[in-house]
C-alpha cells in the first residue's frame, strides 16, 4: 500500500501517449514514460523530455558497469530542441577521458564540471554532437580506478521515441536520423495549465481539537484502512472560511508512513468526508481500498497544496511525488514526478511528467 502511486502510471504504447501536432498546440500533451533496455524516457505535458540511464535490474550484470555513474540527456520543447547532457557520480569523473566503445568522442567538447568534480555537463550544439556520436555504441567508457562504463543498450530506441514525442522525426533537430526539414516544424512551446489560488482562509480556532474530534468520529474509516489508533502527526489546517483539511496519521512502514485526508466543516467534525484526490494524468485509477490514503502526505496552507512523496524503495532511487493545489473549490493535480525503475539514480530526482503554473 505504501508504494501504490509509485508504480501506478500506465505504460501505454507510444502511439497512445502522443497527440498530433495540431492537438498538442491547443492543449497540453499526454505524459510519456517508456523503459527500453538500460534507459528510460519521460516527457511531461509540455513535451519537455529526459532520457536517463537506468540499468535494467533483470538483465545479466556486465563487467565494468558502474551504478554510481549516472547520465541524463534532456531536450526541451522549443523549436530547435535545446539539448543538455549531464553526468553525475559518487566519485570524481574526468569527462575528457570518455570513450565510446574503443573510439574517443568528438574533440574539444566544452564540458563544465562541478566544484567537487563529481558532476559534468554539456549544453547546446556540443551536447547534440556528443549524443549523436554515442547513440549507436554499446557503452560509454570512463577512465578511473578500475573499468567503468554506462550501458547504452536501448538508447537509440529511447531517443527515437523522444523524437516522436516532440514531433521531430525527419527534421533537423532529430537526434536519430536527422533530416533536412527545418527544426522549427515542432509546435511552439506551450504554457503550463494555470491553477488560480485564492486568498488564505481564516485561521482555525483550535486545530488540534478539531483533528482529535475527526479521529474520534471517523474511527470506522480509520479501522477500514488498518490505521494506528493514535498518531502524533494528526493536524488540521484552514481550507475555506467554513471548512478545514484534517490530516490523520495512519500506517508506518519500513521507510515511510501514510496519512488519511479529510475535508470537514469547521464546526461539525462528525460530518468530515474522506478526501480522494484526482489521479495524475495517465495514471491508473487509485485502488478503492486505499482511496484517501497518501504516503508521506503533507499540506501547506500558505500555498494551498497537498504533497505526497512515495518511495519505491528505501534509497529513493525510484518513486513518485504528486502535488495537488486547492483552487477555491477543489484540489487539482499541479505537479507529478515519477520513476518506476529502481536503478541507483539520484534519490528523489524523479523525472517530471506533469506541471502547471499559478
Amino acid at each position: 500500500m505504501a508504494d501504490r502511486r509509485a508504480r501506478s502510471i500506465l505504460l501505454l504504447p507510444l502511439a497512445l501517449c502522443i497527440q498530433g501536432p495540431a492537438a498538442m498546440a491547443a492543449t497540453d500533451a499526454r505524459p510519456v514514460y517508456r523503459e527500453i533496455g538500460d534507459w528510460l524516457l519521460a516527457c511531461d505535458n509540455l513535451r519537455n523530455c529526459v532520457a536517463r540511464a537506468a540499468r535494467d535490474p533483470a538483465a545479466a550484470p556486465v563487467a565494468g558497469d558502474d551504478a554510481e555513474v549516472r547520465m541524463d540527456i534532456a531536450r526541451d520543447s522549443g523549436p530547435n530542441g535545446a539539448v543538455a547532457v549531464r553526468l553525475q557520480a559518487e566519485h570524481r569523473i574526468d569527462p575528457t577521458s570518455i570513450h565510446i566503445g574503443t573510439r574517443p568522442p568528438p574533440r574539444d567538447l566544452p564540458w563544465r564540471t562541478g566544484g567537487d568534480g563529481q558532476d559534468a555537463s554539456l549544453t547546446g550544439e556540443p551536447a547534440r554532437r556528443f549524443v549523436r556520436a554515442i547513440v549507436d555504441a554499446p557503452a560509454l567508457m570512463l577512465a578511473r580506478a578500475g573499468p567503468a562504463q554506462i550501458s547504452l543498450r536501448g538508447l537509440a530506441a529511447v531517443l527515437l521515441a523522444m523524437d516522436e514525442a516532440q514531433g521531430r522525426v525527419g527534421n533537423a533537430s532529430a537526434l536519430i536520423r536527422p533530416g533536412s526539414r527545418p527544426a522549427g516544424l515542432t509546435p511552439p512551446p506551450m504554457l503550463p495549465p494555470r491553477i488560480r489560488v485564492g486568498p488564505p482562509a481564516p485561521a482555525l480556532a483550535d486545530a488540534q481539537r478539531l483533528a482529535r474530534a475527526v479521529r474520534r468520529t471517523q474511527a470506522t474509516i480509520l479501522a477500514a484502512h488498518e490505521c494506528d489508533r493514535s498518531s502524533d502527526d494528526d493536524a488540521a489546517y484552514p481550507l475555506t472560511r467554513t471548512e478545514a483539511i484534517v490530516v490523520l496519521g495512519c500506517g508506518r512502514f519500513a521507510y515511510q508512513a501514510s496519512v488519511l485526508l479529510f475535508r470537514t466543516p469547521r464546526d461539525r467534525p462528525a460530518a468530515a468526508k474522506l478526501l480522494t484526490l484526482p489521479d495524475p494524468p495517465a495514471a491508473r485509477p487509485t485502488d478503492a481500498a486505499s482511496a484517501g490514503e497518501y504516503v508521506e502526505g503533507d499540506y501547506d496552507p500558505a500555498t494551498r497544496t497537498f504533497v505526497e512523496v512515495s518511495k519505491g524503495r528505501g534509497m529513493a532511487d525510484c518513486g513518485s511525488t504528486t502535488e495537488w493545489t486547492f483552487d477555491g473549490t477543489a484540489f487539482r493535480v499541479s505537479a507529478f514526478r515519477w520513476q518506476d525503475r529502481c536503478a541507483g539514480t539520484t534519490p528523489g530526482e524523479w523525472p517530471v511528467l506533469y506541471q502547471t503554473r499559478r
